[in-house]
């Protein structure tokens, strides 16, 4: 049958954590249940020790998903976590292969970007393949073992550390977050706060507002808006001019009322 996305046993649902409290393990044992029905293996995050286990290489699923087995029985102290990212989810309606449009598919569809890499001991930072949601919807591991946000920073599509990875270290970087589309504010939406500075040119402007070929300038009777004239720059006004009582107008510079 058609369908979008994963196969539908496979659909991402709800985030759901695995009961793992009835897990005894005795360096021999290697399938425990999982409680409900799983989908798919790479759904699940499971943790040894704190150590992020890869699926299928680590664990596989067995039962129609229903059991955990790992390929190597956990010791006896170890520690366990584990969390399903979706149950398994049906189909409501069956739609023939092409008949869905973009304009069918949610705005907010989520998409998994994954980055892998093998540390040569040199480098600090590294550029990852997409553009990551955010750093709070990043997944970072070295070596298995899960990174605290504090542990690293993320400028763009550059993660760094404060220090070099060691050499044959294994980086993996998972955006469990939305995948970063296209926005278009509302007319007059944009304040002036959200503008960074010099991001307005003259060839920006309304022509309304510059004379390109007569030498006359024009500005309005009132200033209703404060604002600052650094020590680098000149400034200057034709009176009369009023200043609203509110208004500051700092002067570090040199400002002329002509």
């Amino acid at each position: 049958m058609a369908y979008v996305g994963r196969d539908p046993q496979t659909v991402f649902g709800e985030y759901k954590k695995i009961d793992v409290s009835g897990w005894s393990f005795d360096s021999s044992t290697t399938t425990f249940p999982a409680g409900f029905q799983i989908g798919d293996v790479n759904q699940v995050m499971l943790s040894i020790n704190g150590i992020i286990q890869e699926p299928t290489t680590d664990f596989l699923l067995t039962a129609g998903g229903t059991n955990i087995v790992f390929t190597s029985a956990p010791e006896t102290d170890d520690s366990c976590f584990a969390i399903v990212a979706g149950n398994v989810a049906g189909v409501a309606q069956k739609h023939a292969i092409g008949s869905v449009t973009a304009d069918a598919l949610s705005a907010n569809l989520k998409t998994f970007d994954e980055f892998r890499i093998q540390a040569d001991g040199t480098d600090d930072s590294y550029t990852i393949s997409y553009t990551p949601s955010s750093k709070g919807s990043l997944l970072v591991t070295i070596d298995g073992v899960v990174q605290a946000s504090a542990n690293f920073s993320l400028v763009g599509r550059s993660i760094s550390f404060d220090s070099n990875l060691d050499s044959g270290a294994f980086l993996r970087v998972v955006d469990y977050g939305h995948k970063a589309g296209v926005f278009v504010p509302v007319d007059g939406s944009v304040t002036q706060g959200k503008l960074a500075d010099d991001a307005v040119q003259v060839q920006n402007l309304d022509s309304s507002l510059v004379y390109t070929n007569i030498p006359i300038r024009v500005n309005t009777q009132n200033i209703s808006v404060p604002f600052t004239i650094d020590s680098s720059k000149n400034a200057s006004v034709i009176g009369p001019i009023t200043v609203d009582s509110n208004v500051t107008i700092t002067v570090n510079g040199n400002f002329t009322v002509i």
